[in-house]
């Protein structure tokens, strides 16, 4: 299909969070500015090459994906990057290269949705047995209680359940061109196409029902807000939507 006749004088880089409408966005963003969803106008990071590049480790696995954002912004020219990345401080120069996006959900919200997507979805990478209680009671995703903040506050020395690391996080979000939440993606459609003169709209695509076993159980809530708190503060004062 030929590319749409808007002109992208900046890529459009979206920073995808694991179960924040990133189906919906993808399909948006590249039938919106690319007119189709596969093509040299969409780089869209393979993960399980980019672990194979980077020899397998988790570590060697995000510093592999932090160096190739910019390295693809800058030799590629795409119209639409997207993919799991993390936002480094080095990355600063990309603030006026290419147009910075994310889309950010409720984090408790966020947590049940993937708990939901990895026991139950075939063939998923990282799938878990247990039921969303003995998950979270076994620690082993203590670290998306700070998924936002561990992927925008931009350093790796921070703790990121720290004053810094959240006020960090927040301050880079609020330099981004939009950021936009799951509960109004029709708001973060409209700004997008502002930003690049191009129609842009996102189908629902992928739902799953978020908060049905935790809303009748106050106390396991607790559990959950008290994990994502680190995530909750960055959530409410990027999007101003209480959690």
């Amino acid at each position: 299909m030929k590319p749409v006749d808007a002109v992208v004088e900046r890529p459009v880089v979206f920073f995808h969070v694991m179960k924040c409408a990133g189906s919906s966005v993808r399909e948006g963003l590249t039938m919106g500015l690319a007119g189709y969803r596969d093509g040299p106008e969409v780089f869209e990071l393979d993960g399980n090459a980019a672990k194979t590049a980077a020899g397998g480790t988790v570590s060697g696995d995000l510093a592999f994906r932090d160096v190739l954002l910019p390295y693809v912004v800058a030799t590629q020219h795409p119209a639409v990057v997207l993919g799991h990345f993390r936002y480094r401080d080095y990355h600063a120069p990309l603030m006026e290269a290419a147009h910075l996006t994310t889309v950010l959900r409720d984090p408790v919200e966020r947590l049940v949705s993937l708990h939901a997507y990895r026991r139950h979805q075939p063939g998923v990478v990282l799938p878990v047995s247990r039921d969303l209680r003995e998950q979270i009671a076994s620690k082993q995703w203590n670290h998306e209680g700070h998924r936002y903040v561990s992927t925008f506050c931009g350093r790796d020395d921070l703790d990121p359940y720290s004053e810094e690391a959240i006020a960090t996080a927040v301050a880079n979000l609020r330099r981004f061109a939009v950021v936009g939440s799951v509960e109004r993606l029709d708001d973060f459609a409209a700004r997008v196409s502002a930003l690049v003169g191009a129609p842009i709209a996102f189908p629902v695509l992928n739902t799953r029902p978020a908060l049905a076993v935790t809303e009748t159980d106050p106390e396991f809530m607790a559990v959950m807000r008290d994990l994502c708190a680190a995530d909750i503060a960055v959530y409410e004062q990027v999007t101003g939507f209480a959690s």
